[in-house]
């Protein structure tokens, strides 16, 4: 799972009153989704999409208080200097120019110029920090409930439970969608969370096993089956 396919399923699909992903077509058809697995992958999208939302917001933050900064020291500053000064600032911040896209958009609001439009290489970059934060994000979500869960002694079950600090992050969205989430970061590393249960209070209860053939090859079934229906409506 990589951002585009996060971005591109967060786009096309909503949940109905039954919380069944539905895609809506250009020419208005509505097609749900019912298969289990697919189900899971679109929901896993939809959450990770809100978590990196809220990363990039992050930095957006950022990238705004050092233009202000900027403007302040600079208040008669040219469109292009601006831009090579702020770049300059957020490397510097970051560690690389992977958010000169972001930074071109930012500054895009105010400033039409036709040197502020992304060129393919700061688009990929771009793309490559939001692939990097979403690994990450995913990554911490196993870590932090799967691999650091506690033996409920005397029983298989394995128990986790969220930070309240972590629950107070989450959109009402990712609420919804988190227990279905974690079942399907547990499949793409390979495991099967089995006797699952998660509490309103977000405690997770499970037993863990082994996928018999790695994920990847189900994976891209999974998205064949849901490209199959998006293109044929």
């Amino acid at each position: 799972m990589n951002y585009k396919t996060v971005e591109v399923l967060n786009k096309n699909f909503s949940l109905d009153g039954k919380f069944t992903p539905v895609f809506s077509s250009p020419s208005g058809n509505k097609v749900e989704i019912t298969d289990g697995m697919e189900k899971g992958y679109i929901y896993a999208a939809l959450y990770f999409y809100d978590e990196v939302s809220k990363e990039i917001a992050k930095l957006e933050k950022l990238i705004r208080k050092n233009l202000e900064e900027v403007k302040l020291e600079a208040p008669a500053i040219e469109a292009g200097i601006l831009m090579v000064e702020l770049s300059r600032r957020i490397q510097d911040i970051i560690g690389n120019d992977g958010l000169d896209a972001l930074i071109k958009k930012i500054l895009g609001e105010t400033h039409k110029h036709i040197s502020l439009l992304p060129d393919p290489v700061e688009v990929e970059k771009y793309e490559n920090i939001r692939d990097s934060i979403l690994t990450e994000l995913m990554v911490d979500v196993y870590d932090n409930t799967i691999i650091n869960a506690k033996s409920e002694p005397g029983t298989q079950l394995l128990t986790s439970t969220l930070s309240q600090k972590y629950i107070e992050t989450m959109t009402e969205r990712q609420k919804k969608l988190f227990a279905p989430a974690l079942r399907m970061v547990a499949f793409i590393n390979g495991l099967k969370l089995e006797e699952f249960n998660c509490s309103p209070e977000f405690q997770i209860k499970f037993v863990v096993s082994k996928l018999k053939k790695p994920f990847a090859e189900q994976a891209e079934l999974i998205k064949d089956g849901i490209k199959e229906k998006m293109a044929s409506n």
